[in-house]
């Protein structure tokens, strides 16, 4: 990790000044890159198969609609024995399965203003595979190595120009004129990164359409909101109450389209958690984003 900070630094200083190279590498978060396991690789992910479920944990269901999809699941252990750092608190030991709605006959895919469309189970015990019910999508089988990446916020997330003294409202065309946005920075960064797919654990999302923090920030609002009030219909909450919410969120794994699945139009899935929670080792309040071109 210490040799892509210095590559990181190598680009930030060449493209920024001082004082803004410095500021932007605050931000940057370590994260784990997910690809293709090469045989005698760590496999630390799987994505698509059958989920291995320890005896009698039920198959995640919304209930009224049906069964959910399984996409995959990470490794805990096999991850933390790598030593890679995925810049989020998770479980040392155990699996995190990942599921989602996905009818697109019906009901159409998984929806974050209902919590019911998706699930994660971290699960502490092995299992055998099970296979999946009927009304659900299944996805080919494909075992995911890891690798130690870096990770910034980009152009679009609210956090950056606020870092660097700007106000994007009052003048986006000048924010989008700053070198952190320049297409030679973004590039560099993009080399450093690695290719796609980009299948993820921890880190910053890479967005398909705008911050997946802030996204979840509003649902998040909206659905305090109409829970608290049991109102409905469009609201535009105050820019400090989304801003104190997206900082609530962090990226857990982000799931890209590849050539063997397509996620809508070569869309990303993310899960998301509070930070807080994760350090307790509560993964039970997770949020959902699906983004698509």
């Amino acid at each position: 990790m210490s040799e892509l900070l210095a590559q990181a630094a190598t680009i930030a200083n060449e493209h920024l000044d001082p004082r803004s190279a410095a500021a932007w590498l605050d931000l940057v978060r370590p994260a784990v890159a997910l690809g293709e396991a090469d045989p005698g690789e760590v496999v630390v992910a799987r994505l698509g198969g059958q989920p291995r479920l320890p005896a009698g944990t039920p198959w995640p269901v919304w209930d009224g609609v049906g069964p959910l999809s399984f996409v995959g699941e990470v490794d805990l252990a096999a991850l933390s024995a790598t030593g890679h750092d995925p810049g989020v608190a998770l479980p040392a030991a155990g699996r995190l399965a990942f599921f989602v709605l996905d009818d697109p006959g019906v009901y159409g895919f998984a929806d974050a203003a209902h919590l019911d469309s998706y699930r994660v189970l971290y699960l502490s015990a092995d299992g055998l595979p099970v296979a999946a019910p009927a009304g659900t999508q299944t996805y080919a089988e494909r075992e995911l190595a890891g690798r130690a990446t870096l990770t910034a916020p980009d152009s679009f997330h609210p956090i950056l120009p606020g870092t660097f003294g700007v106000d994007a409202h009052a003048d986006y065309l000048a924010w989008l004129d700053h070198p952190v946005n320049s297409a030679d920075f973004i590039d560099a960064m993009g080399r450093l990164r690695g290719d796609s797919p980009r299948h993820q654990v921890g880190g910053w999302a890479i967005a398909v359409q705008g911050p997946v923090e802030l996204e979840a920030a509003h649902d998040e609002v909206r659905r305090r909101r109409s829970a608290d009030n049991g109102l409905t219909g469009p609201h535009r909450p105050d820019q400090h109450t989304i801003a104190a919410e997206t900082d609530q969120w962090v990226l857990v794994f982000q799931v890209d389209s590849d050539n063997d699945i397509m996620w809508g139009d070569a869309g990303t899935l993310y899960w998301l958690a509070r930070p807080e929670d994760l350090a307790r080792g509560d993964l039970t309040n997770i949020r959902f984003v699906m983004q698509c071109c």
